[in-house]
């Protein structure tokens, strides 16, 4: 299990921000178009959480999620069929969340937005 943070740009400076959070205990640090994505150990879950708090920045989302230590590329055709039954579990009102270590490869994503 990971903590998974999510932030959102706004006016920060990423470089800044990287340098004053990665000392609470930040595994991975990434920045995306609107947000950054800060991932850390169940244990620093909670120091970088409150490591935010005293910059005054508040998270977009906080969450502990299962993060595969590998993944599995299977063939196309078996990767839809995985895919079309983890989109029938994630449908279902009595499932709260679906982990899989499915590897999501770019031939899948082409496939995916026909």
């Amino acid at each position: 299990r990971k903590g998974v943070i999510t932030v959102p740009k706004e006016d920060i400076d990423p470089e800044e921000f990287e340098l004053e959070i990665i000392d609470a205990g930040v595994e991975e640090f990434e920045i995306e178009e609107e947000v950054f994505i800060i991932t850390t150990s169940l244990e620093d879950f909670s120091n970088v959480e409150r490591k935010l708090g005293e910059m005054g920045i508040r998270p977009e989302n906080a969450e502990l999620q299962r993060i595969p230590n590998n993944t599995k590329t299977l063939d196309l055709e078996l990767s839809l069929k995985v895919l079309k039954m983890i989109e029938e579990f994630e449908e279902d009102v009595d499932v709260q969340n679906v982990y899989h270590n499915l590897e999501v490869t770019e031939e899948l994503m082409k496939e995916i937005e026909v």
